[in-house]
């Protein structure tokens, strides 16, 4: 297992965020706001990243050597595929520079994920802390974005508490704070797909007047959050894909059946074919027609470039 730090946590002073996308720039600024120094390393990363990082103000840095080397505490959010891959860079350059700072796995990824990104880093005296993030980023929560962690030692990051965060410690078990965000995700992503489900049967079937005056008359909040949010999937769709596998293995593991999310991420891969996903939540529009949003993902699934029904199965 991880050696663990055996002495009391410092003061928290710099973190490092890879990678600074809508969530870890958004960290980034709140942090800033609360006196951290906030750095990353953006080499190799695309422009939209680092613009995000300009606007953070997040300090750059020419590698992840020096990040690793500077930072107190480091947190990975990023899309959750590519989550013990970096941690598997990370924890190379930290054997390379002999700095071990805290590191936290705050992606979308299952317990037994984030237990094998945790095996990652035995043997060396780096402290791995499983966290999940739960709301949007600490700008548009004023602050209020929770961030649930678990491990044997989560004195360093519970500093972050009330400096842009609210930090909900769930133990010492690795794999908790995972689970809570792959319980929690199931219920809102899961919900959102459902609901474009839903609105693409409708206009499948003919039926999308009808039942949508059905809804405005007995249920208006579904009626709503299909207007919102399905022209809004596509552009999380690509890295929701994988999240959703994710929450269908959480559900495995305790014996409930992971269909529902496999399911859910067939119609994520649908969202991910329609043309909306090439826009990023800065540059898509509010007043998207849901007409026309709809025949989208209908013209997406009639491509047949992905085997929808081998995915629901």
């Amino acid at each position: 297992m991880t050696q663990h730090r055996a002495a009391s946590p410092g003061q928290l002073a710099t973190i490092g965020i890879l990678m600074p996308g809508d969530m870890g720039h958004g960290c980034a600024m709140a942090f800033r706001q609360h006196g951290l120094r906030v750095v990353t390393c953006i080499a190799g990363r695309s422009a939209n990243t680092a613009s995000l990082a300009a606007k953070a103000g997040i300090e750059t840095l020419p590698s992840l050597a020096d990040v690793v080397s500077e930072a107190d505490l480091i947190l990975s959010i990023l899309p959750p595929e590519y989550a013990r891959d970096q941690a598997q860079q990370i924890a190379a350059v930290m054997q390379d520079t002999g700095h071990f700072p805290d590191y936290a796995d705050c992606n979308a990824v299952a317990p037994a994920t984030v237990q094998s990104i945790a095996a990652v880093f035995d043997g060396t005296t780096a402290n791995f802390i499983d966290a999940g993030i739960i709301g949007l980023n600490p700008v548009t929560e004023n602050g209020r974005t929770r961030l649930y962690v678990s491990g044997p030692d989560t004195g360093l990051i519970k500093q972050l508490d009330g400096r842009g965060m609210v930090v909900r410690d769930l133990g010492p078990e690795i794999g908790r704070a995972s689970a809570m965000k792959m319980i929690y995700a199931s219920s809102t992503k899961g919900a959102f797909s459902l609901y474009a489900a839903v609105a693409v049967m409708a206009e499948l079937s003919g039926l999308r007047e009808a039942l949508f005056a059905e809804f405005a008359e007995s249920r208006p909040a579904t009626l709503t959050s299909i207007e919102t949010m399905v022209p809004r999937i596509p552009l999380d769709a690509k890295r929701w894909i994988f999240e959703m596998e994710e929450i269908a293995r959480t559900y495995d593991s305790y014996g409930m059946t992971p269909a529902f999310h496999k399911g859910a991420s067939a119609i994520m891969q649908i969202a991910a074919n329609t043309p909306l996903a090439a826009e990023t939540r800065a540059t898509a529009r509010g007043d998207q027609d849901l007409a026309a949003v709809l025949q989208q993902y209908i013209d997406a699934l009639e491509l047949d470039v992905l085997d929808i029904d081998a995915l629901g199965k």
